[in-house]
C-alpha cells in the first residue's frame, strides 16, 4: 500500500506520519510526502509559511516529495489538489487533521472521488495529549502566530513543556485552540524519530505586522541526528 502524507512540514502532519508508520499501517518506504503550494498566501486550506523547507524535511526522512501547485482560492484549490493527487500512484491519503471539519471533509471527498483510503490518526484527540507527544519526541518550533494572546515572543520557540504551559494560559484566557487547529499558530519540525538526519537552523528572521507574525528560515543545515 502506498500512502501520500499531506504536509507543510508542521507538527500535526509529521506526527500523523509517525503514527501510521509506528502502528504498522504502512512501511516508511511506501510513503510519499505531498506538499500543496498555494499561490495565494491567504489560502483557506493550506499553510504557506516555510514551505521552502519541505524539500529539506523530505531529505531528512529520505522520502520522495511531490509538489502540487494550487491557486490558493477557496474550493478551487481543493479541486486542484484532487487533480494533482489523481496523477499519483497511491492507495491512500494521510492528514494531520485534529478537529478541523473544513480540512477533513474536503480530503474525505477527494478520497471518495479517487477511490482512496483516508487516514487521520490524530482526529478527535485531545490537543494537550498531542502537544505532549510532540514535546517528548519531536523538535518543533512555532513559525507563525495570528491570534489574540500570541505575541512575537512565541515565534521561534520550541514546543516543550514550558511552551505548552504558556499556550494553555492563552487558550484559557482567549479561547484559542491549544493545538493551533484554527490557524492560531503554525509549526515546523526540525527533528523526529523517523528522521534519518535533522535540521539545524542557522538564521531565523521574524516579521511582525499588526497582530500577527512569521518566523522565516533563511539559513539551515542538515546534520546527523541524535537518537531520541
Amino acid at each position: 500500500m502506498k500512502i501520500a502524507v499531506l504536509t507543510s512540514g508542521g507538527k500535526d502532519s509529521i506526527l500523523a506520519l509517525h503514527r501510521i508508520v509506528k502502528s504498522g499501517v504502512v512501511s516508511l518506504k511506501d510513503v510519499v510526502l505531498v506538499g500543496a503550494y498555494p499561490k495565494n498566501p491567504e489560502s483557506y486550506m493550506f499553510h504557506t509559511v516555510n514551505l521552502h523547507m519541505l524539500e529539506a524535511i523530505a531529505k531528512c526522512l529520505d522520502l520522495p516529495l511531490e509538489k502540487i501547485f494550487v491557486s490558493g482560492e477557496e474550493e478551487k484549490e481543493v479541486s486542484e489538489l484532487e487533480k494533482g493527487l489523481s496523477d499519483l500512484k497511491i492507495d491512500g491519503i494521510c492528514v494531520g487533521a485534529i478537529a478541523s471539519k473544513y480540512q477533513y471533509m474536503r480530503v474525505e471527498k477527494i478520497c471518495k472521488n479517487l477511490g482512496l483510503r483516508l487516514f487521520a490518526p490524530l482526529w478527535g484527540e485531545e490537543p494537550e495529549k498531542i502537544l505532549n507527544e510532540i514535546a517528548t519526541n519531536f523538535e518543533a518550533i512555532i513559525v507563525s502566530v495570528s491570534a489574540m494572546g500570541l505575541d512575537e515572543s512565541f515565534l521561534g520557540r520550541r514546543i516543550d513543556e514550558r511552551l505548552i504551559g504558556d499556550l494553555k494560559k492563552v487558550s484559557k484566557r482567549y479561547g484559542v485552540n491549544l493545538a493551533g487547529e484554527g490557524g492560531e499558530y503554525e509549526s515546523l519540525v526540525l527533528n523526529a524519530p523517523l528522521f534519518k538526519k535533522r535540521l539545524v537552523l542557522k538564521r531565523l528572521e521574524k516579521f511582525w505586522q499588526g497582530s500577527s507574525g512569521v518566523a522565516i528560515v533563511k539559513d539551515y543545515e542538515i546534520v546527523d541526528r541524535d537518537i531520541f
